[in-house]
């Protein structure tokens, strides 16, 4: 057997694991670090900020691409198919991207805009944020009217990383598609290789640029996103070597605050909060999180809602404490991701077999066709031998 094809399932990572619990504790911290930020112009930063030079929200992105590496190297490696693997990730994100687009739209232009809705909705400013937000490349940031007195004006803030996801995934195809994650040897050669680039890449221009901006800025984020996403896949692939162990947890993050003030810090502590992730994800183990294993995966949804519902909760009261606009937040948005998630991304996701089941009902038709027109001679067969035939066949 293929050494390769042998693992599968150990590199798929399908035993007992704590993803969901991850994401979900990543989006929260979104909206706490947004909850400080927004209702004060980012004049006020949350407690990570002051205390790392990094607020929460960065490590929460961190993190959720660090687990999206992970798991999308697994599908790949499961399903080697370029059609399979963008039909796949197409469903996981548009669909729920869509209606999220189309309800913010009719919501902030009823309530939230300064326009009236019809000329609201006839602007090309509004179908140029539709557009470009559906596209997750060219994100847009403002509607017209809305959101013009807070001290943000941004719709949606939160939708500028889904570019880089992109970005992600379409490197995993490119490199699959012309055999590069083939086997083994080759593919720990390339993670290794790109992992490098994108970390040397990431701090040369924290370094030497500090405050980038134009392609640079674009630059210096598909380094970082992608250094945390190669992390992911490094792991799936040495998973079986790396030694997950609490007291190494603890050193890591031990180590990562000795260096908080240097350049190193930034690419040390996403290493740290790569392995304290993984620890997370494989090892601890109770009834607990078993029961938080069986929740939905609410995290996109609440992702992709809070930061708009968080700026409407900052337009609706005056002068919001941070800590009202992150408690409303959280709640109406975990409503609003358990929507999303049951009326739309769920059934969106059960999309990705249809074809599978289309082949499967022809295949039955096909087989109740032949086994009507059986020529003659089928019945000169045993009598038991045509009674198989007929359970190999069933109407």
């Amino acid at each position: 057997m293929d050494p390769d094809r042998a693992d599968t399932k150990l590199m798929q990572g399908k035993t007992r694991n704590n993803f969901n619990i991850l994401r979900l504790v990543a989006a929260t911290l979104v909206i706490f670090s947004h909850g400080v930020e927004l209702p004060t112009g980012a004049r006020s930063r949350d407690w990570a900020f002051y205390l790392t030079g990094q607020p929460l929200s960065w490590y929460a992105v961190n993190l959720f691409f660090i687990v999206s590496g992970y798991l999308i190297f697994a599908s790949w490696h499961s399903k080697p198919s370029v059609v399979r693997f963008a039909k796949a990730r197409i469903l996981r994100i548009v669909p729920g991207l869509a209606v999220m687009l189309v309800l913010s739209l009719v919501v902030l232009g009823c309530f939230f805009s300064t326009l009236d809705f019809p000329d609201f909705i006839s602007s090309g400013d509004t179908l140029k944020y539709f557009v470009g937000c559906l596209s997750v490349v060219f994100v847009q940031m403002n509607l017209p009217g809305v959101f013009e007195q807070n001290p943000i004006s941004a719709v949606n803030g939160s939708l500028w990383t889904l570019r880089y996801e992109v970005f992600c995934y379409g490197m995993v195809a490119a490199l699959g598609s012309i055999g590069l994650l083939s086997t083994r040897r080759l593919r720990r050669s390339i993670l290794c290789l790109t992992t490098m680039a994108a970390l040397v890449a990431t701090i040369w221009i924290e370094v030497y640029v500090q405050q980038p901006s134009g392609l640079l800025y674009i630059a210096h984020q598909c380094g970082r996103l992608g250094f945390c996403f190669l992390l992911g896949g490094l792991v799936l692939e040495f998973k079986p070597r790396v030694p997950f162990k609490g007291t190494l947890a603890l050193s890591s993050i031990a180590i990562a605050a000795s260096l908080i003030g240097t350049w190193l810090f930034s690419p040390v502590a996403t290493v740290s909060l790569a392995y304290v992730a993984f620890w997370f994800a494989f090892i601890p183990d109770n009834r607990h999180l078993e029961l938080a294993r069986k929740w939905p995966d609410y995290s996109y949804g609440l992702y992709i809602y809070a930061f708009p519902v968080q700026q409407a909760i900052v337009a609706t009261i005056e002068n919001p404490l941070p800590s009202q606009v992150t408690t409303l937040g959280l709640v109406i948005s975990l409503g609003l991701a358990a929507l999303s998630w049951h009326c739309v991304e769920k059934r969106a996701l059960a999309l990705k077999n249809v074809r599978f089941l289309q082949r499967q009902f022809a295949g039955a038709r096909l087989s109740h066709i032949e086994l009507r027109f059986r020529p003659r001679s089928d019945r000169k067969l045993p009598a038991m031998e045509r009674r198989a035939d007929v359970q190999r066949h069933p109407h």
